[in-house]
């Protein structure tokens, strides 16, 4: 009887690793290729090409914000015409009266990384992840050999178990799809899964 303990439920995304190691296809040359980042700057280089892309992922948000002097609520406007933006201060319309006040403009720092993995693509470049096929047209895919390896351990044992809680009920397991989890599909699954890790 083969068992696995699942693991803690942030351990394969972008917020529960230190450094991402994200295996995409490359867009120049549709090879392997490899995202890491540090969560200010993400990089991209092909295994194959060896093209290379640097990004940050830090941008900027511009707000006036105010307590309308008409009708004393506090409000807050996006600003996102860019001309605008090089202002210290602008008139803005209350959006709960309508009253026009003066208000200073405030930049905020933002991520641009948004969550986690969606549409089998990496939060960073939007790139397709390397380790993808389909089932029935649904995706399964590993987002580095790791992931790939967890998968395989987890959805080909007879018995999973919960790892010891740290603060929180979930797992790792609460992220797969339940197409992938059900009992006729997992040997699927696994032997798309296995197939995949013979690709690189």
């Amino acid at each position: 009887m083969k068992r696995v303990i699942d693991k803690p439920y942030d351990t394969y995304s972008i917020y529960g690793i230190d450094k991402p190691e994200i295996y995409v296809k490359c867009p120049k040359c549709s090879g392997p290729g490899v995202v890491t980042s540090d969560l200010s700057t993400a990089l991209f280089r092909c295994t194959s090409c060896y093209h290379t892309i640097t990004k940050g992922l830090t941008e900027y948000k511009y707000d006036v914000e105010n307590l309308c002097e008409s009708c004393g609520r506090f409000y807050r406007v996006n600003i996102t015409d860019k001309r605008k933006q090089r202002f210290p201060g602008l008139i803005v319309s209350c959006p709960f009266c309508g009253h026009k006040m003066s208000g200073k403009i405030l930049k905020k720092p933002y991520c641009i990384a948004y969550g986690n993995f969606r549409n089998a693509r990496d939060p960073f470049f939007d790139y397709e992840l390397y380790f993808l096929a389909y089932l029935n047209d649904k995706p399964v895919w590993a987002i580095n050999r790791d992931h790939l390896a967890y998968l395989i351990d987890y959805l080909s044992a007879d018995l999973r178990e919960e790892p010891p809680t740290e603060g929180t009920m979930r797992t790792q397991a609460d992220h797969l799809p339940g197409y992938m989890k059900t009992a006729k599909n997992r040997d699927k699954v696994v032997r798309l899964l296995k197939n995949m890790q013979k690709t690189l």
